[in-house]
């Protein structure tokens, strides 16, 4: 899980929330996709034990459609109304020495 080839699978609950937990290597990415309707925008959050550099971003063949990107942050949040109906990945990216932990919430 803990490289950007095994992305974990968003998975709703009943009450429409995601609660994620992961460790993150040093050098070693994390991500979390599914597809978002832009029906149903998510609120997001996410804290972390260290300094993370994070992205919201989707595939469109070989190019990366970035919606939202930041560097060295250890929490942030926000809404996410994608324009149209893709899969989208939050992803983090540990450039530390150190193993962090990252806690992923999302809500429609």
């Amino acid at each position: 899980m803990n490289s950007a080839v095994g992305a974990t699978e968003i998975r709703w609950s009943p009450a429409d929330t995601v609660e994620h937990t992961t460790s993150i290597a040093p050098g070693k990415a994390a991500e979390l996709c599914g597809q978002i309707e832009p029906r149903l925008p998510v609120d997001w959050r996410y804290s972390a034990t260290g300094p993370l550099t994070f992205d919201i971003h989707r595939h469109s063949g070989q190019e990366v459609i970035y919606a939202t990107r930041s560097y060295l942050t250890r929490e942030q949040n926000g809404k996410f109304s994608p324009t149209f109906n893709y899969e989208w990945c939050w992803m983090w990216t540990n450039a530390t020495a150190e193993n962090v932990t990252v806690q992923v919430n999302l809500k429609h």
